[in-house]
């Protein structure tokens, strides 16, 4: 994340709480900070979820949650006023939470737990962290309701498949894409196992290009990409 800077880091309002897995931030007297016990046993049934899943080793590092009583200082103290984030390097997730806004669950945590399996393009990572959290809704709808309102909305499979092609999709209608992966993925996984998917993931990575992209999914699962989207559709 290019505006990513690490001012959380030093500030003295954090009230820290840490669980078996988890080490949680938050502010005194926020949404958070009566809600905490709460906030961990969700994250502490999606950190179990997603081990069990995709049956990987859980981290020797706990995952660092810093919990933001609003947009403006999020921005401030980490250099984006966005819903959540996951941030590689760190082992950390920077989330909103606010009476009207609580990203929690599967999603985040899925982008640091995978990380044993590689970091393949953006368009399968999004849709395996889609993919783990299954109920999660985009304001208020199902993924359902936003794959069919955008199928004929979002750009051609082959134009979002590569790492750059999903950092250029658009953010304004991102519920499509999102929606779009996660059944890409659930699709992948209905017919073929985790196992293979997993395979897959690992052996794709965020340089290629379509071509290769392409082959390696090939291999995988006897389809071509084209062809299997007009299976799954």
């Amino acid at each position: 994340m290019p505006t990513y800077k690490e001012d959380f880091k030093n500030d003295p309002r954090w009230i820290i709480k840490e669980s078996s897995h988890y080490i949680f931030n938050f502010f005194p007297n926020s949404i958070a900070s009566l809600e905490i016990d709460k906030i961990e046993k969700i994250q502490g049934e999606s950190f179990e979820k997603i081990i069990s899943t995709l049956k990987i080793e859980p981290p020797k590092e706990k995952i660092k949650y810093y919990l933001y009583p609003d947009f403006e200082v999020k921005k401030e103290l980490m250099g984006d006023d966005g819903y959540a984030q996951a941030i590689n390097k760190d082992f950390s997730i920077h989330v909103i939470y606010t009476e009207e806004h609580k990203p929690l669950g599967e999603h985040e945590d899925t982008h640091l737990l995978s990380l044993p399996l590689g970091q393949a393009t953006g368009f399968f990572a999004e849709g395996l962290a889609e993919y783990m959290s299954w109920d999660r809704t985009f304001f208020g709808k199902i993924k359902e309701y936003w794959l069919k309102e955008g199928k004929n909305k979002i750009l051609p499979i082959e134009q979002i498949i590569t790492h750059q092609g999903w950092m250029n999709t658009p953010d304004n209608i991102s519920m499509y894409y999102y929606s779009f992966a996660e059944y890409f993925v659930k699709k992948i996984i209905e017919y073929f196992g985790i196992d293979k998917f997993e395979s897959f993931y690992s052996e794709i990575n965020r340089d290629m290009n379509f071509e290769e992209i392409n082959k390696i999914f090939a291999k995988y699962f006897t389809d071509d990409l084209f062809c299997f989207y007009k299976k799954v559709f």
